[in-house]
C-alpha cells in the first residue's frame, strides 16, 4: 500500500488542545456512512493538508481532480462540521479523514502528555494515563490491559496481529476485523492503537481483512523489517513470534533440490524434490510457483524468503517439459537427459539404480539365437540393441555406411520376434526392394512384403511389412491406428525436418520397440538429430523449442550435453575401426584450372549479382532467397564447366575439370580399373559420358539418376561386367541402397554443401565385400565459390565430429565465411 503523508500546519497548543478533544469518543459525532467513507479517504491518503487551530482544524483533501475542504470546529463540548461540498455525507467523511490524521500526527510526535503517570520506564506509553489528566474516573478505574502483537508468516507475506491481553491472561482482537478500527475501552488505549497504526504504516503494511491484521507483502521490505524495525517494536510492545518468523532473519535464501527418482507405480519414471540435504520433500504445488518465480523471491513460511537456484530451476523446468506416458509418469530413459552425474545427478532407488547399471554396463547377451553369418563386430551390434530393448529403451544404430546395418536389424528380428507380432520398416522408395531381398536371403522362413501393395492382403498376413516414406505420408492415418512389435526406420536422416509430414508421421507410429538405422545421424545441424530420437524416445532431447534454444545460448556446452545424452542409446563404429579386413582408402584432392571462358563467366555472374543484391550476401539471402540460391547455383555450375549455363554453347576443352578427368581415365582405364563418377548436376553427368563415349567407344557405360526407372539393372550389370566399366551417378540417386564394390576409383565432378553426402556416395565403393585399395578423387576449380565449399565441409565435419565421435543451411554458412559477393569475385581474380 502506498502512503503520502498530509502536509501538517499546528503549533504545539494547538496540537495538546486537540490531543485532549480527541480523547473523548469523537466519532460518535458522525454517523456510519461518513466513518467508513472517511476511513477510506485516509488510508487512500487523498488527505493532502490539515491545519489546527485553537478552536478548529481546517482539512484540505483532493479526490480525483476535485479538491474540497472541511473544517472541524469545536464549540466547547462538542465537533460541529462544514464543508465546501454540497454532499453532506462527503463533507463528513473528509473530516473524519482529517481526524485520522491528527491522531497519527499525536502519535508520531510522541507526546509527553501520554507519557504522563509511567510507573515503568520498559512500557512507556503502553501504561494507561493518570486519573484526572486527560482520561476521566470511569477510564482510570477500569482493568489495564497489554497490548500484545504476534508475528506470523504466509505466503502472501508478514502478518501482524494485534491483541488486548488481560491481567488473567485473556486474549481479545484490538483491531475491527471488518476494516481495522481500533477497539479500545479509553483513551490511553486508543493512543495505543493510534501509535501502532503509525507504526505501521511507516513500514508499509496495510490492514487485512483476511487475517484480521496488518500485512506486509513486499518480500525485501519484510526482510528489512524484521532485520532492523521489529528489534525496536519489542522494545515498545508486547510481542511474541510464530515459529516460522526465524527463518526470515537469514534474509533471501537460495535453496537448492536434490531429485529423488525412483519407478512409479506404472513402470515409468517419478521425480520427487527435497531440499536441506533431502531431509524435506517440496510440495508439488509449490515447486511450480518457485519455477514461475524465475528470479523473483518467494515468502514460503517453512522456509523464509526463498529463490531456486540457477541449477535447481534448469532442472525443475526440464521435468516440467518432460512428455509423460499414458499413466502421467516420465519414461526412465529420460534420467539421462535430465540429471548428470554425481552432486548433479538424481538419487536413484535401489531398483532403478540396478536398472540404469544394467542398461551402461554390457554383459553377453549369450541367450541370443544369431545368424552365424554376422561379422564379431556386427554380433556385437546386435546384443547392444537387444539389451537396450530389453531395459525398455529405444535405439540409433548409425554405424558408418557399409558395415550391414540392415543384416544386424535383421538378426535382431529374428532373435526376439514373437509369434503373431508383426514388424514395420519405414525406408525411402529405392531402398524397398534391398530389404525385401535381404530378408529373403538372412531370413526365408519369414513372411516379408510391401506394405498394402495387394488389394485385400492386410499386414496382419505378414511378418514384415515394408513400406516407403511416401507412402506412410499417405497412409499414416492406417498406420497409426495399428500396433507393431518393431518398427524400424531405415535412412533415418530422411526425417531430420522435424516439420515435414513425413517426419511427423514416423512419430506416430505405435511400436513396442524401436530402432532407427542410419549412417549421418547429423547432416547440417545438432537439430537434424532430434526428430529420430523423437521417434525412439520421445521427451529424451526435451522440447525442440527448448532444443534450439540452449544451442543458441551456449552451443559449446549444448553440444557436451547432448553428446551425453545420447551416448547410452546411439552406436556409432567407423569401418578403421571394426572393418579391419576392408582395404585401404584413399582421397585425393585435385585442383582443376579455370579456362578462360570458366573466368570471364565467373566474373561475369558475379558482377551482375554485385549491381543485383549488392555486396552482402547474407542480406541478399534473407531478402530474396530464391534469387540469391539461383546466382551462387550459376557460379558452382560455371565452375564445373560453362555449357551447363542456359545461354553457353563451349566445347569440352572449355571446362578445366572435364579435361582433368579426361586425363585421369586415360590412366585408370588404361589399366583395367572400374571407376564410379559422382555429380549433382544430371546434365554435368551427361556432358561427361558424351566425352567418355567419344575418348573410349568400347567402353561399357552404365548410368543411374533420380530418373532412372529400373534401380537394380545398371548397379547388377556394372557388379556383374567382368571387363573394364564406367557408371556415372548423380549424387541423389547414390544416397542409399546401392552397391558398387567392384569399383575401386571414385571421381567427385563437384563438392556438395554437406560432406555427409559425399562420403555416403563414396561408400557405395568402399564397403565390405570391397578387396582393392579405392582411390577417391575430388575435383574443384581453382579460386572459386567450390574451395568456399570445402570450408564449409569442414566445419560440418567438425560439428558432427563434436557430437556423434567422442541453424544453418550450406548456403547460410556460406554467407558467414564469405559476407560479401566481392569476396567471391575476388577469390576468383586472387588465383
Amino acid at each position: 500500500m502506498s502512503w503520502k503523508g498530509a502536509n501538517r500546519l499546528y503549533s504545539r497548543r494547538s496540537l495538546e488542545l486537540w490531543e485532549s478533544r480527541l480523547g473523548e469518543d469523537w466519532e460518535a459525532a458522525f454517523d456510519v456512512a461518513e466513518l467508513k467513507r472517511g476511513r477510506s479517504i485516509y488510508k487512500k491518503g487523498s488527505i493532502r493538508e490539515i491545519s489546527l487551530n485553537d478552536s478548529d482544524v481546517i482539512v484540505n483533501s483532493k479526490l480525483g481532480a476535485v479538491e474540497s475542504y472541511s473544517v472541524v470546529e469545536w464549540t466547547g463540548h462538542e465537533l460541529k462540521v462544514r464543508s465546501s461540498t454540497s454532499d453532506p455525507v462527503l463533507g463528513g467523511a473528509i473530516a473524519v479523514a482529517g481526524l485520522l490524521e491528527i491522531e497519527e500526527l499525536l502519535a508520531d510526535e510522541d507526546l509527553s502528555l501520554l507519557e504522563q503517570g509511567l510507573e515503568d520506564e520498559e512500557l512507556e506509553e503502553e501504561l494507561p494515563l493518570e486519573a484526572g489528566k486527560g482520561a476521566s474516573k470511569a477510564e482510570s478505574d477500569s482493568e489495564v490491559r497489554m497490548l500484545h502483537l504476534v508475528l506470523d508468516t504466509h505466503f502472501k507475506g508478514l502478518i501482524c496481529e494485534a491483541y488486548w491481553l488481560s491481567e488473567d491472561g485473556t486474549r481479545v482482537s484490538a483491531l475491527s476485523k471488518e476494516d481495522g478500527a481500533p477497539r479500545a475501552n479509553n483513551s490511553e488505549e486508543r493512543g495505543r492503537l493510534i501509535m501502532l497504526a503509525a507504526r505501521a504504516r511507516k513500514s508499509h503494511f496495510g490492514y487485512s481483512p483476511e487475517f484480521g491484521g496488518y500485512l506486509l507483502e513486499n518480500l525485501r521490505e519484510i526482510v528489512f523489517f524484521i532485520q532492523s524495525v521489529w528489534p525496536s517494536w519489542k522494545q515498545r510492545f508486547s510481542t511474541e513470534e510464530r515459529e516460522n518468523v526465524k527463518h526470515i532473519q537469514q534474509g533471501v535464501v537460495e535453496i537448492k533440490l536434490k531429485p529423488k527418482a525412483s519407478r512409479a507405480d506404472s513402470g515409468g519414471l517419478d521425480i520427487q524434490w527435497v531440499f536441506d540435504s533431502g531431509a524435506k520433500l517440496l510440495d508439488s504445488g509449490l515447486a511450480d510457483e518457485l519455477l514461475a518465480r524465475g528470479e523473483e523471491p518467494m515468502l514460503v513460511p517453512e522456509l523464509g524468503v526463498v529463490k531456486l537456484s540457477e541449477d535447481s530451476h534448469r532442472a525443475l523446468s526440464a521435468w516440467k517439459e518432460v512428455e509423460t506416458d499414458a499413466s502421467g509418469a516420465g519414461q526412465l530413459y529420460q534420467l539421462f537427459s535430465l540429471f548428470g552425474e554425481g552432486e548433479e545427478g538424481a538419487e536413484l532407488s535401489e531398483d532403478l539404480g540396478e536398472w540404469r547399471q544394467g542398461l551402461l554396463n554390457p554383459r553377453s547377451e549369450a541367450e541370443l539365437d544369431l545368424l552365424e553369418c554376422l561379422r564379431p563386430y556386427q554380433r556385437q551390434g546386435v546384443e547392444w540393441m537387444s539389451r537396450l530393448l530389453r531395459h525398455d529403451c529405444h535405439c540409433l544404430l548409425a554405424d558408418e555406411m557399409g558395415l550391414g546395418k540392415t543384416v544386424q536389424v535383421i538378426a535382431l528380428v529374428l532373435a526376439q520376434r514373437e509369434k503373431g507380432k508383426r514388424t514395420l520398416v519405414v525406408c525411402p522408395a529405392s531402398v524397398v526392394p534391398v530389404w525385401l531381398s535381404e530378408f529373403a536371403k538372412f531370413a526365408p522362413e519369414m513372411r516379408v512384403g510391401r506394405y498394402g501393395r495387394k488389394a485385400g492382403k492386410k499386414a496382419e498376413e505378414l511378418d514384415v511389412a515394408v513400406i516407403s516414406f511416401a507412402l506412410l505420408r499417405n497412409r499414416i492415418e492406417r498406420v497409426a491406428g495399428e500396433a507393431f512389435d518393431f518398427a524400424i526406420i531405415d535412412e533415418a536422416q530422411f526425417i531430420k525436418n522435424p516439420d515435414s509430414k513425413v517426419s511427423r508421421s514416423c512419430r506416430r507410429i505405435q511400436a513396442k520397440r524401436r530402432v532407427a538405422l542410419t549412417g549421418t545421424p547429423i547432416e547440417n545441424k545438432p537439430l537434424d538429430i532430434w526428430p529420430a530420437f523423437q521417434f525412439l524416445m520421445p521427451g529424451l532431447l526435451g522440447s525442440r523449442d527448448s532444443f534450439e534454444r540452449l544451442y543458441s545460448e551456449n552451443p559449446g556446452a549444448f553440444k557436451a550435453r547432448l553428446r551425453a545424452q545420447i551416448k547410452p542409446f546411439m552406436l556409432r563404429r567407423t569401418k578403421s575401426e571394426v572393418a579391419l579386413e576392408l582395404p585401404e582408402k584413399v582421397i585425393v584432392d585435385l585442383e582443376c584450372p579455370v579456362t578462360p571462358v570458366q573466368a570471364r563467366e565467373y566474373q561475369r555472374i558475379c558482377e551482375e549479382g554485385l549491381a543485383r543484391f549488392g555486396d552482402n550476401l547474407g542480406d541478399a539471402l534473407r531478402r530474396n532467397r530464391f534469387a540469391t540460391l539461383s546466382l551462387l547455383t550459376r557460379l558452382r555450375q560455371v565452375s564445373c564447366d560453362p555449357q551447363l549455363l542456359p545461354w553457353m554453347e563451349a566445347s569440352v576443352e572449355d571446362s578445366g575439370k572435364l579435361m582433368v578427368l579426361l586425363e585421369k581415365l586415360i590412366e585408370v582405364l588404361g589399366t583395367g580399373h572400374k571407376v564410379v563418377i559422382f555429380s549433382q548436376f544430371v546434365r554435368f553427368l551427361k556432358r561427361a559420358r558424351e566425352m567418355v563415349e567419344e575418348s573410349f567407344p568400347e567402353l561399357p557405360i552404365f548410368e543411374l539418376t533420380g530418373s532412372t526407372a529400373d534401380r537394380e539393372a545398371p548397379v547388377r550389370d556394372f557388379q556383374n561386367s567382368d571387363q573394364t566399366a564406367a557408371m556415372l551417378v548423380s549424387l541423389k540417386a547414390a544416397s542409399v541402397g546401392i552397391t558398387l564394390h567392384a569399383a575401386d576409383y571414385v571421381f567427385l565432378l563437384d563438392p556438395w554443401w554437406n560432406p555427409a553426402v559425399e562420403s555416403q556416395a563414396i561408400d557405395r565403393v568402399h564397403r565390405i565385400g570391397q578387396t582393392k585399395t579405392v582411390f577417391v578423387y575430388r575435383l574443384f576449380a581453382q579460386g572459386t565459390i567450390e574451395e568456399k565449399i570445402q570450408s564449409l565441409q569442414r566445419e560440418k565435419r567438425d560439428l558432427f565430429d563434436s557430437i556423434v565421435s567422442d541453424s544453418k543451411a550450406g548456403p547460410d554458412l556460406l554467407a558467414s565465411g564469405v559476407q560479401s559477393l566481392q569476396g567471391l569475385l575476388a577469390l576468383a581474380q586472387s588465383k
